[in-house]
């Protein structure tokens, strides 16, 4: 009698939480930090597509902006400079780079006392599309190490200027920390595992360190940004990696497989040229839905743990994979890549 009294009671509890939480959560005003030039914000990935779009968007709000790039003198670097953005060659992967790119911005701090660190936003990604069967070693661990390892890295190496009050905000308002992740950690698509397994990887990550870190003030937003591959660059090297994964294939692979691998990888060649034209010429993303996403993550004074940025077609196959059974998820999968497939012999 005891047990069942008890266990009734935490189910109230937990049920009057959740409905407390939801109402404050549908009341909650979206009170924002007045974006200046006080506030500073570190972009990683700037060299093209989001991050570049991001550090030139948050420029544009007033915000003190430090875009990481991974080549100083890359097209898209060149253009944010321009912008009045400082412009911080960092490689994520690269410890020396990290520490190098800390070095920056604390002096910045040090040369301006009004200044303080409002957000670090965790973008740089690598992305080889390919089933992983074909992905060679050095291609799986490029998108662990940039995807996953790096973005922790970076976050890590950053915490301590991030758990600085603000001079200007409001109750010594601290910053925070925003990881963009995908689509594809919501529900993987084939030919994108080892990138679907990084982005799954920064979910879970970062659900646990928005947890951590509310006890400092700091708190922990993710990103899931809408579909703009072909205008993002970050195909732009597929050609480079298609041919990698073809030296490295095996003769007994090349007989199974047949001309399968030869038509995925040219189906793809139209998202990968644009991917390179975006690359030599980026230009801010053409939809401000999308920036207006980043602005709630980056300036509400009570921000939300995810906002997801989707068409209506993203919603509904999200919302068809939560209820669907296993046979009828993997369909609506494949479906929803519209890959070329194999035919066996």
């Amino acid at each position: 009698m005891g047990a069942a009294t008890s266990a009734t009671s935490a189910a109230t509890v937990v049920a009057t939480s959740v409905a407390f939480g939801v109402g404050a959560r549908l009341l909650r005003p979206r009170a924002r930090w007045t974006p200046s030039a006080a506030r500073a914000v570190l972009v990683t990935g700037c060299d093209r597509g989001l991050g570049f779009s991001l550090a030139a968007h948050c420029r544009s709000l007033g915000l003190t902006v430090f875009a990481g790039v991974l080549d100083a003198g890359s097209p898209g670097a060149r253009k944010l400079g321009g912008l009045g953005v400082h412009v911080v060659p960092l490689d994520v992967t690269d410890g020396r780079s990290v520490q190098g790119a800390v070095a920056t911005v604390q002096q910045a701090l040090r040369n301006d006392p009004q200044l303080s660190l409002a957000a670090l936003v965790n973008n740089a990604g690598v992305l080889v599309f390919g089933e992983f069967g074909w992905q060679t070693p050095r291609q799986v661990s490029l998108q662990l190490d940039v995807n996953l390892a790096g973005t922790m890295n970076v976050t890590r190496a950053f915490l301590p200027l991030l758990r600085r009050p603000s001079p200007d905000g409001p109750g010594g308002s601290r910053g925070r920390v925003v990881v963009v992740t995908s689509h594809c950690a919501l529900a993987s698509l084939p030919a994108l595992s080892v990138y679907a397994a990084t982005k799954a990887g920064l979910q879970a990550w970062a659900d646990a360190l928005r947890m951590e870190q509310a006890q400092y003030g700091v708190p922990v937003v993710q990103v899931v940004p809408g579909s703009f591959t072909h205008l993002s660059g970050i195909l732009a090297t597929h050609e480079d990696h298609a041919r990698e994964m073809d030296e490295a294939m095996t003769e007994e692979d090349r007989q199974f497989y047949g001309d399968y691998p030869r038509r995925f990888h040219e189906y793809l060649s139209v998202v990968s040229d644009m991917g390179r034209k975006a690359s030599e010429s980026p230009t801010k993303l053409p939809d401000e839905k999308l920036h207006s996403v980043f602005e709630d993550a980056l300036l509400s004074l009570r921000p939300k743990e995810r906002y997801v940025h989707e068409p209506w077609r993203y919603t509904l196959y999200h919302t068809l994979m939560k209820v669907a059974p296993t046979g009828v998820k993997d369909w609506l999968a494949i479906r929803f890549a519209s890959l070329p497939s194999f035919k066996e012999k």
